[in-house]
């Protein structure tokens, strides 16, 4: 079943799992084809002028830098405390993400020569699994969520849960995973319960 989504809240190590996913599938020589949707944001935001547009005339030009491009740390103030302006952007970038993955999803969902495999944060606030075979939901204490919101990304406790309040609660999204990664120990940990998730449940 290799149409498999990636999610979690933040800070649990998502983008670390995706990675890991795709570089064990590689070297189990198994195609894969992938998509993260926090990269294909930052790519839209940076390359795509219908999208800068958008943002300055319906959130103002004072989020568009001195180059034109869309100004990811005040998009990122705006849309953490201001829940329309946050529609309003989701309006503007869902459609156009959607339009990458979705028909990637659809053609790999069911079969077994290939792998598609998606990192989607909002993936259950958006009601999406449905578009997949399975939902890995990757998951972590508090404490070291904290700690790594801290020390790699530079957000504090309360920004984190500012962050934290707009998203499905943890517990949450565990309870309606497909597979639960816990991503409190070493890479070495994750690898371990990647391999065993590939071997024992007839996914690869």
């Amino acid at each position: 079943m290799p149409s498999l989504a990636i999610t979690g809240t933040l800070g649990s190590g998502k983008t670390f799992l995706f990675h890991e996913m795709m570089g064990y599938l590689s070297k189990q020589s198994h195609q894969v084809t992938t998509y993260s949707a926090d990269e294909e944001n930052r790519r839209l935001l940076q390359e795509n002028t219908e999208v800068r547009l958008e943002i300055a005339s319906t959130l103002g030009k004072e989020y568009l830098d001195s180059s034109g491009i869309p100004d990811r740390v005040k998009l990122s103030s705006l849309i953490s405390a201001d829940k329309e302006a946050r529609k309003i952007l989701e309006g503007i970038m869902h459609p156009r993400l959607e339009s990458l993955w979705r028909p990637l999803a659809e053609q790999h969902k069911g079969k077994k020569s290939s792998f598609f495999v998606a990192e989607i944060p909002l993936l259950y606030e958006k009601e999406l699994s449905s578009y997949f075979d399975k939902v890995l939901v990757i998951g972590c204490s508090d404490c070291i969520r904290k700690s790594r919101l801290s020390d790699k990304r530079s957000i504090s406790n309360s920004q984190a849960e500012q962050w934290l309040s707009i998203q499905q609660s943890q517990d949450e999204k565990t309870a309606r995973a497909d597979h639960l990664f816990w991503n409190d120990g070493s890479p070495d940990s994750l690898n371990y319960q990647i391999s065993q998730l590939l071997r024992y449940q007839s996914i690869a």
